[in-house]
C-alpha cells in the first residue's frame, strides 16, 4: 500500500493493475471514487461494465446494464425485442435470456 501502487492487487491513492483499490484506479476490477477499467465500482466509473454514481462510457449497450429488480430487466428485454432474463451475481437482473456474443 502506498501513494502509487502498481501491481497485481495495489491499493493505494494511485493504482494501476488487475485488480486496483484507491482513489484513482486503472485496472481490470477497479474500486475506488475514480475508477477505469472492465469492471469498475466507485463514484465516477469508465468501463464497459461500470457501475458508478457517474458513469462514462464511449458506447452503452443495453443489453449489458444489470437492474435491481427481475421486472425491470424483463421491461428492458421487451424493448430490445429478446426473450428473458438472467441473474448477474446475488443481487442484479440483466435483461435476454444470455449475453449478446
Amino acid at each position: 500500500m502506498g501513494v502509487i501502487c502498481i501491481g497485481v492487487v495495489p491499493m493505494g491513492v494511485v493504482s494501476i493493475g488487475v485488480v486496483a483499490m484507491g482513489v484513482i484506479n486503472a485496472a481490470i476490477v477497479g474500486m475506488g471514487l475514480v475508477a477505469v477499467g472492465v469492471n469498475t465500482m466507485g463514484v465516477i466509473t469508465a468501463g464497459p461494465m461500470s457501475m458508478g454514481l457517474i458513469q462514462i462510457r464511449s458506447t452503452t449497450n443495453p443489453r449489458y446494464l444489470a437492474y435491481p429488480s427481475r421486472e425491470e430487466a424483463e421491461e428492458q428485454a421487451r424493448q430490445l425485442g429478446c426473450e428473458g432474463v438472467h441473474r448477474m451475481g446475488d443481487r442484479y437482473w440483466m435483461p435476454c435470456n444470455e449475453h449478446p456474443q
